[in-house]
């Protein structure tokens, strides 16, 4: 097996190769920085807003995912160029390109749940809501994986094109600046929290899951589409908070809710109807949050 990642150093993206490692297959790594943290065989330095790819290496690979994007940490304050370009245009080309150069393998890439958008429905989304989500959208983010979403539900092409639609990712090396990181470094550090309302409702799947989730739909020759994938979870940020002091053993403020605002915040409940990828390949996800703090 020959598996080929787009976008070197994410935290999904080195999830995925440190699960490549761990099954042996050879790996390729393509980004503008050298990976860490794993082994490779071959890194190719490419800046994806400027330099080509090299197709002629890329399409030996048995399975090429792209796992570079932007916008997700809206911390980091990446403008909209480079949010539309990594998380449109790029692989939108990229998909050209593979059908231009014959491609007889399998693409791998990723939507989000965020691409609902505003909505105060309490319930599993399907795919189907998912491509044809009129709710407002907060932000560009939420906007540009709409946008490539709708071109892989429209395009030909004569690859197998897995898209995998994400709910929130999380577990051990993720941004010091998403909630649960924050949360222990905070009560570590004795540093005041700082929260949104806290009601907004996510779903979750721990990041390892994703890498054993494309081996499985490979090992069951997923047909090519758009799957949701469903995290085990679904949870409130008080919930999440309040998780993490029961586990520390500490007490949890009251007054730190309601303080700061996201506009995410609006985007009142996020979960994914994943039934239509459990009835093809029988995954289901399965690690829960508080097996994984400890390991933060």
């Amino acid at each position: 097996m020959k598996v080929s990642i787009i976008g070197t150093n994410g935290f999904l993206s080195i999830a995925i190769a440190k699960y490549c490692n761990m099954e042996l297959w050879a790996l390729d790594m393509y980004g503008l920085n050298k990976p860490q943290g794993h082994d490779y065989d071959n890194f190719y330095k490419v800046n994806l807003l400027a330099d080509e790819l090299e197709y002629i290496e890329l399409i030996k690979s048995d399975i090429i995912i792209y796992a570079s994007g932007a916008g997700i940490q809206h911390n980091l304050h990446e403008g909209s160029s480079l949010i539309y370009s990594l998380n449109v245009t790029i692989p939108v080309t990229i998909c050209n390109k593979l059908k231009a150069n014959d491609y007889k393998g399998i693409f791998v890439s990723f939507g989000s749940v965020f691409e609902i958008g505003q909505t105060i429905e309490h319930r599993l989304f399907t795919e189907e809501d998912i491509e044809t989500s009129s709710c407002k959208a907060p932000n560009d983010y939420t906007i540009s994986k709409r946008m490539l979403t709708r071109f892989i539900s429209s395009y030909k092409h004569t690859f197998t094109h897995w898209h995998f639609i994400i709910p929130t990712i999380y577990g051990e090396g993720e941004n010091s600046l998403r909630l649960i990181p924050y949360t222990i470094n905070s009560i570590r550090k004795g540093y005041p929290l700082k929260f949104t309302s806290g009601e907004q409702i996510r779903q979750y799947i721990y990041v390892n899951e994703v890498p054993k989730l494309i081996h499985l739909s490979y090992i069951k020759a997923l047909q090519d589409g758009i799957y949701n994938i469903g995290g085990n979870e679904v949870l409130s940020v008080k919930e999440i908070v309040f998780l993490i002091h029961r586990i520390k053993n500490k007490e949890m403020p009251h007054d730190c809710f309601g303080i700061i605002e996201r506009v995410d915040a609006d985007m009142q409940y996020l979960a994914l109807d994943s039934s239509k990828l459990y009835n093809a390949i029988g995954f289901n996800s399965s690690i829960k949050m508080s097996d994984i703090i400890s390991k933060y």
